[in-house]
C-alpha cells in the first residue's frame, strides 16, 4: 500500500536557502540519492532522500529560505506506512 511522506530537514542551527531541484516531479528517487541543493551563504549542500519513492511535488523554488520542519517536497513510497526520518544535508566537495 503506498503512503506519502514530506521531505524535511533535520533540525539545525544553519539558515539554508534553496538553490536547485536535482530531481524533477514525477521521477523515482533512491534511498540516499541527492534530490536538491541548498546553501548557507558560504557552502553548498545536497539533500538526500531518506527513503525510496516517487517525487510527486516540490514546495520550494530557487531562492526560497528553508524554514525549520517545513516540507521541501512530497514523496510517495510503497509498503506499510512508517515514520520516515528527516534528511540531513551534507556538504559538497
Amino acid at each position: 500500500m503506498p503512503f506519502l511522506y514530506a521531505l524535511t530537514l533535520t533540525p539545525d542551527d544553519k539558515q539554508y536557502t534553496f538553490v536547485q531541484q536535482l530531481i524533477p516531479t514525477g521521477t523515482l528517487v533512491g534511498t540516499g540519492q541527492p534530490v536538491a541543493t541548498l546553501t548557507d551563504g558560504a557552502m553548498e549542500y545536497h539533500v538526500p532522500a531518506p527513503r525510496q519513492g516517487l517525487l510527486v511535488a516540490w514546495h520550494v523554488q530557487h531562492g526560497d529560505p528553508i524554514e525549520n520542519e517545513a516540507p521541501l517536497a512530497r514523496i510517495v513510497c510503497e509498503g506499510e506506512p512508517t515514520e520516515v526520518p528527516a534528511a540531513t544535508p551534507y556538504r559538497l566537495g
